[in-house]
């Protein structure tokens, strides 16, 4: 009996590798409120989009630097009007007089991404939440973003879609995976019930801002960046490389890479455009770091029998 009693008292205290690593999966995950932004891949994602809060915007405009190679992207602080060392540099590159400079800046270019948040399921029926129920966040490109605003703002067909009694999930739906040929969309699913559990608003920006490295974690990032080999080496068309490297295995393909690569995205403007062509509406960017895309919508499809 006694030798039993041991063997249940270590039983309950050693935990196998795989109960450790759930463990720790928990804890990462409870962070910042189980924050950490999910970037849609090929195929459908589906989510319950949720309010930030009375009058609050359902999504957050951040700022992105594209690093390429290892170093990914990061996430601005000048997403909240604060100091980054990355946007300081890009400054300084494209106002320079030197030509090297300003084909670095063209590698440097901020963009603009978009991040919602809520609930993601595991399946495109919505059967079985993801993440333990946690609220995350979702980051997607402009595309996605003004097709959820065309949703909410839709009453007689979609309407708000954050409400927990008429509201609806939403299907992101990525085709596609290379630069070239992915496309995004968002669409209707039909009006559910959202689970008690569920219910409530998000920490949106609290989401956000857990992802932001602190001012001297850019810097190092920055020395990282500026040291590796963004140029011509050997190439007999250095701009042509150069251009490669900033959409290289990017976290959001564009949705219309092709024009991606005009100068005229670049040559007075913070952020890099996603649709070129709109870039004539000069009154949209006055006060803002980049330039505001107001692409051409296509016709949306509204409350999906999925």
């Amino acid at each position: 009996m006694i030798k039993d009693k041991k063997k249940k008292k270590v039983s309950s205290e050693g935990l196998s590798t795989k109960e450790k690593m759930l463990a720790r999966k928990k804890q990462l995950e409870s962070k910042g409120n189980g924050s950490g932004l999910v970037y849609p891949k090929e195929g459908t994602l589906r989510m319950r989009i949720k309010s930030p809060g009375d009058d609050q915007e359902l999504g957050i405009e951040i700022i992105q630097f594209y690093l390429g190679g290892n170093l990914g992207g990061v996430i601005s602080p000048a997403t909240f009007d604060e100091p980054c060392p990355f946007m300081e540099k890009y400054q300084e590159l494209k106002n320079s007089k030197d030509e090297d400079d300003k084909e670095l800046a063209k590698n440097l270019v901020p963009r603009r991404r978009y991040v919602i948040g809520g609930i993601i399921y595991s399946d495109e029926k919505g059967s079985k939440v993801d993440y333990e129920g946690k609220d995350k966040g979702v980051l997607v490109p402009r595309s996605v973003y003004q097709d959820i605003i065309d949703l909410y703002l839709d009453e007689d067909e979609a309407g708000d879609m954050t409400d927990p009694k008429t509201g609806y999930d939403i299907k992101i739906i990525r085709s596609g995976s290379g630069k070239l040929d992915t496309t995004y969309s968002a669409r209707a699913c039909k009006p559910t019930k959202l689970d008690k559990k569920y219910q409530g608003t998000i920490d949106l920006e609290g989401i956000v801002r857990s992802q932001i490295k602190s001012y001297d974690e850019l810097e190092d990032l920055l020395s990282q960046y500026l040291n590796e080999d963004h140029g011509d080496d050997g190439d007999d068309n250095p701009k042509k490389k150069k251009k490669k490297g900033v959409h290289k295995d990017h976290y959001m393909e564009d949705d219309n890479p092709k024009k991606k690569k005009k100068k005229g995205v670049h040559k007075d403007h913070y952020m890099e455009d996603d649709n070129p062509k709109k870039k004539k509406k000069k009154g949209v960017h006055k006060d803002h770091y980049m330039e505001d895309d107001e692409p051409k919508k296509k016709k949306r499809k509204y409350k999906s029998d999925i």
